[in-house]
Parts: C-alpha cells; sequence; structure tokens
C-alpha cells in the first residue's frame, strides 16, 4: 500500500492565522492567491517561511511547515543554519517538481515514490549542479522531495511559479524550527518561529507578514 500523502497533521484557518499574527503585533496582508507572490519573493532572495494546510506526519518538512529558499547561493547553508541557530553540517534538501525528477536526479526510476517523503538520496545531474548548488551534498548527492500537484496543490504552484520566473523547476525547503525545537505546529508556533529566526517574510495560509526589521536592499 502506497501512502498518497502525510499532511494528516492538525490544520488551521486563514482567521486562526490573522488571530495568531495580530496577537504579535505585526502588520500583514492577506494575497488569494499567494502562491505566485511567493515565488517571486523566492526569486528576489527572500527567505521566505511557509506554513499551510495540515502539519506533515513524520521526520521530514515537506513544505506545509517549512522555510523556502532559492537554490542557487551555495553559501546558504552558512548563513541560514546561523539564523536557526543550527549547526553548519544540517545540510537543506530540495523540493522539486515531480516532472523534473530525471533532469535533476539519476537513477530516479523505481524511487519516484519515496523521493515524494524526502527519504532517499540520489546522485545530482550536471544541471542540477550547475543551478542548484545550494542543495547538493560534498558528494555530489541530494535528498530530494518530490512535489505532485495533486498531493500539494499550493507547495506544487509556488514552485512551478518559481520555475516560469527563474527556469529552476526546485527551491531549499528546511523544516520551519529553530534548532532543537520541534517543526511548528500552530500558527502561533509560526509566529515565533518566524520572528526568533529573523526571517524575511512569513506566508501563513493567505497571510504574508514582512519581518519589520527586514533590510530589503537586495
Amino acid at each position: 500500500y502506497k501512502l498518497k500523502d502525510v499532511y494528516g497533521g492538525p490544520g488551521y484557518t486563514n482567521a486562526d492565522a490573522e488571530a495568531a499574527i495580530r496577537a504579535a503585533g505585526l502588520k500583514y496582508e492577506v494575497i488569494e492567491p499567494i502562491e505566485p507572490k511567493i515565488a517571486e519573493l523566492l526569486s528576489q532572495s527572500f527567505v521566505v517561511a511557509r506554513f499551510e494546510g495540515r502539519m506533515e506526519f513524520g521526520p521530514r518538512a515537506l513544505g506545509h511547515r517549512s522555510i523556502l529558499y532559492m537554490a542557487r547561493d551555495p553559501q546558504v547553508n552558512n548563513w541560514l543554519n546561523k539564523r536557526l541557530k543550527r549547526t553548519e553540517f544540517m545540510p537543506f534538501a530540495p523540493s522539486t517538481l515531480y516532472e523534473a525528477a530525471e533532469q535533476c536526479f539519476e537513477g530516479v526510476s523505481g524511487a519516484h515514490h519515496s523521493a515524494q517523503y524526502m527519504t532517499i538520496t540520489f546522485d545530482c545531474t550536471p544541471y542540477f549542479k550547475e543551478h542548484c548548488p545550494a542543495a547538493v551534498h560534498v558528494d555530489g548527492t541530494a535528498r530530494p522531495q518530490l512535489v505532485r500537484q495533486d498531493t500539494s496543490p499550493s507547495y506544487y504552484r509556488i514552485i512551478d511559479e518559481f520555475r516560469k520566473i527563474t527556469g529552476v523547476p526546485s527551491i531549499i525547503n528546511t523544516s520551519f524550527n529553530m534548532h532543537e525545537e520541534p517543526i511548528v505546529m500552530s500558527p502561533e508556533d509560526a509566529v515565533r518561529s518566524f520572528m526568533d529566526g529573523h526571517l524575511d517574510y512569513l506566508a501563513i495560509e493567505n497571510c504574508l507578514v514582512k519581518n519589520p526589521n527586514l533590510d530589503t536592499k537586495r
């Protein structure tokens, strides 16, 4: 039996998100649809914390409680881990459009299902090494999440909109949490971790929060 997805955790409404944001004294805007805006921010090298839908079950953040960034900057592993108070040997994984699996990774045949859950590593293709160096391990491998449109349509659209802007079908996905803390579950968790991690933007359901201390000179 193959699971369709692992988004079996708790989910929240836009009203829950807005209440948590207001309680923290933060400003926000409601954007529908929000996915193209997230893709635009990622293409401009901003870090976006993403909270959407039901929480993932299991050891991996799979786009519903994730921190997102473009995969072009090979130095992201150092400076983003510092923001999150993590050690430098915690590498980041790519979320990649399901249809682009063979373009980005070698030996995927027969492993498409397992690769949807970020549980298996592959050798990277020359294309991926060139365009997504931030997600490539020192041995030339990566541990991707192949994202399907039918299992996570909102997350899929973010990556696809990013592809339309940049030509690259993959982004960095790391868990939305501070070091030695569990992945955020509630909107309140998300807002606190967003501020503690000094992240650029928080996309929580259809609400977009800009860090009030963000330096927009990019």
